[in-house]
């Protein structure tokens, strides 16, 4: 039948008011869930010293991670998220500065941003939106810049299996406070931190179902995990927040902590952007810690600056491409800021492409001072793909001599680059705190 002739038009001419009607109404939803996430609220959910393997959706077995198990069906997991350096202040430093640790000024743990380096709070409020930064702050130097708008501490209620009540690791987040920040009465979007002391250790003790140690410390941080997406989905919030789920730096495994073998860099990251991003999806493109933050400034609605060493995920996350990095840049810094920690300086530095990884020890000739003094080489070369595990040296053989040379120019032009001078640069920065580590108003327990 003609859908123009006189018949079809009788039938529906009556109808026709409520019709147009329904159609408003229906556009104006969808017009307005599109402007709802235009400029979408962020929860991101930080661990502390988590590996990947211990978290159930990549691979543990029991899974003691139930709630991020979960939040795995719902978003898209991602299986080659590497941070930039092997331990926690200069990967939070890269994570919020969209900035190598070198060329923002944080490399060594405990320490902090150069002055005039900006940061996620201070971009996301640029960008009109409020940041509440909750619990731990690594960056325990702040630049003249950094700046929360909120800062929600630990509570003073214990977590179960608690051992040592001076212990920040040992207590609860304020999820009241939690709750009021989500639920003030403000029109702006909100940019939420919520970056978590656990599993670090020290660990909890034995809890109720039976867990204790790094496993009962991974399933308290999982429970609090919950409890921010209870929240959200308590107050309708969950459907117009991107939530990530996400961890510093790996540890408790051989190789890892204060390496730059793929064991201590490959970490656990979950995106869940309400209509965007697939359920049970899994991304296997190379990300860095560094494209966060020009990813949060686009969603945002601004510009990221084309200095950062960061790019935005974007297109990644709406599934546009299925790559976004080929290589990443890798530092260690050795000196730690405190009396109880190391002051001999033992910079590694590398390069990691998607089949190769190259590794400089710049002061070789001690042992390590943080892995109970093993000796490592000046230059080590992996072939990912026949070595995942990186246990085979292949940086005298002849045949991958191009590949080492490549790879060490690569790593020349960064460190000069970010006027990074190895173990020069470590030494200027034990003299950036005079006075050891410049503690926090909440404590030591970084």
């Amino acid at each position: 039948m003609n859908w123009k002739s006189s018949k079809f038009c009788a039938c529906v001419k009556p109808y026709l008011f409520w019709i147009c009607v329904i159609l408003a109404v229906t556009g104006a939803e969808r017009v307005a869930a599109a402007e709802k996430l235009s400029r979408p609220n962020f929860l991101i959910f930080m661990a502390d010293d988590q590996y990947k393997s211990s978290v159930g959706c990549y691979g543990a077995n029991p899974s003691h991670t139930p709630n991020i198990d979960d939040f795995a069906t719902q978003g898209t997991r991602f299986t080659r998220c590497f941070t930039e350096s092997a331990c926690c202040t200069p990967n939070r430093a890269a994570f919020l500065s969209g900035q190598y640790p070198l060329r923002n000024g944080a490399h060594a743990n405990h320490s902090g941003f150069f002055n005039g380096v900006k940061s996620l709070p201070n971009y996301m409020q640029d960008q009109g939106y409020r940041s509440c930064l909750v619990n731990k702050d690594g960056i325990r130097k702040p630049s003249d810049l950094y700046h929360w708008e909120s800062w929600i501490k630990e509570s003073d209620q214990l977590a179960p299996g608690a051992t040592d009540p001076k212990s920040n690791r040992m207590r609860q987040s304020r999820f009241d406070e939690i709750e009021a920040f989500l639920t003030k009465d403000d029109d702006r979007p909100f940019c939420l931190l919520h970056a978590a002391r656990q599993p670090h250790a020290p660990w909890l003790g034995k809890l109720p179902n039976g867990l204790e140690g790094y496993d009962a410390s991974n399933w308290f941080m999982d429970s609090e995990f919950g409890e921010d997406l209870a929240l959200l989905k308590k107050h309708g919030l969950y459907e117009s927040t991107i939530v990530i789920y996400l961890n510093d730096n790996e540890t408790h495994v051989p190789r890892s902590k204060y390496t730059l073998y793929d064991t201590g860099l490959n970490v656990p990251c979950i995106v869940h952007w309400p209509g965007v991003t697939r359920p049970g999806s899994t991304c296997d493109a190379m990300v860095g810690l560094i494209d966060f933050l020009p990813t949060f400034v686009e969603l945002a609605g601004g510009e990221p600056d084309p200095a950062w060493d960061g790019r935005s995920m974007v297109n990644l996350w709406r599934g546009n491409t299925q790559s976004h990095r080929s290589e990443v840049y890798l530092s260690y810094t050795g000196v730690t800021l405190g009396s109880t920690y190391s002051r001999i300086p033992f910079p590694i530095r590398g390069w990691r492409t998607e089949r190769f990884k190259y590794l400089r020890n710049l002061n070789y000739t001690i042992p390590h001072p943080m892995l109970d003094n093993v000796v490592l080489p000046p230059e080590e070369l992996y072939d990912l793909a026949a070595d995942p595990g990186e246990q085979i040296n292949l940086i005298s053989r002849p045949e991958f001599q191009s590949v080492r040379l490549e790879l060490s120019d690569k790593v020349d032009e960064m460190m000069a680059d970010t006027n990074d001078r190895g173990i020069e640069s470590e030494m200027e920065s034990l003299a950036r705190y005079p006075d050891g580590e410049k503690k926090s108003e909440r404590g030591s327990n970084e």
